[in-house]
């Protein structure tokens, strides 16, 4: 049930966001594991409490309010970015905004974190590895695997 949501999550943010380039989580696991191609810069546009519970290697957050011009300065115009959050839709908006602004290559990580963890792709937090995901609202909950799910007592409405 939990993978059904998701896909529906994914072709939700393809109809939504047609502009934005989408990468899947395989395409991105593969280039973060190919030593001959620059690695992209991550940007996590979730909340701090979200980002606290875990995030891919190496990301950067980003609070999703900030305008383009803020979150891609000392970024060289030729670094790939790719853009996540928790199911897709705020990392497809900032995907977009820093494509509007002129960034050449920019990517939403198509079905974000939550299809990351699900397929038992690395996460980390500040105590080390980890596999769960704060759910961010109760369809989150519906959206990750029980092993993935974090356990946070304020969910957003």
């Amino acid at each position: 049930m939990n993978a059904f949501f998701r896909a529906l999550a994914r072709a939700f943010m393809r109809l939504c966001f047609p502009s934005v380039k989408q990468l899947p989580t395989a395409q991105l696991a593969a280039w973060l594991g190919d030593a001959t191609r620059p690695p992209p810069l991550l940007l996590d546009v979730r909340q701090p409490e979200e980002f606290a519970v875990s995030q891919l290697v190496g990301a950067r957050r980003v609070d999703f309010s900030t305008n383009a011009a803020a979150v891609l300065a000392n970024v060289p115009p030729d670094q790939p970015v790719v853009c996540y959050c928790a199911a897709g839709f705020r990392s497809s908006i900032m995907a977009r905004r820093l494509a509007l602004a002129g960034h050449v290559e920019v990517f939403n990580l198509e079905g974000a974190i939550f299809d990351w963890a699900s397929e038992g792709r690395p996460l980390v937090n500040a105590r080390g590895a980890t596999r769960e995901v704060h759910p961010f609202n109760w369809m989150g909950r519906l959206m990750l695997p029980r092993e993935n799910c974090a356990q946070v007592s304020h969910l957003r409405h």
